[in-house]
């Protein structure tokens, strides 16, 4: 498993996450993905920078993904670590969007 970076901790190793390469464009598309999703609805401003960490779930087959993400961002000048997580949902999953980020928040050393 990948080494946190300023004190951050990596999933728990009993978790059902899967490290995968964080420097895989899909990934990084991911993190972008996450940063606008969450300007959207805080008045943040977020530059997204990059995915330092990244580790996946594999749902149920009709479900798709979960993605974990340990990424970068510009805040106010400042350079911050935050953690994001989005579904990619299975390809013929009903609903508008193809994924949808479930949670984001920054992560303190």
């Amino acid at each position: 498993m990948a080494t946190a970076a300023a004190g951050v901790k990596s999933p728990p190793s009993d978790a059902l996450w899967v490290s995968v390469p964080n420097n895989q464009l899909e990934i990084q598309e991911l993190g972008n993905f996450a940063v606008m999703e969450q300007n959207k609805t805080h008045p943040w401003e977020l530059t997204f920078s990059d995915v330092y960490e990244s580790w996946k779930m594999i749902l149920a087959v009709d479900y798709g993904d979960l993605y974990l993400l340990h990424l970068k961002a510009l805040k106010d000048g400042v350079m911050v670590n935050y953690q994001a997580i989005v579904w990619v949902k299975a390809e013929g999953y009903c609903g508008p969007e193809p994924k949808t980020l479930v949670s984001f928040k920054e992560l303190v050393p």
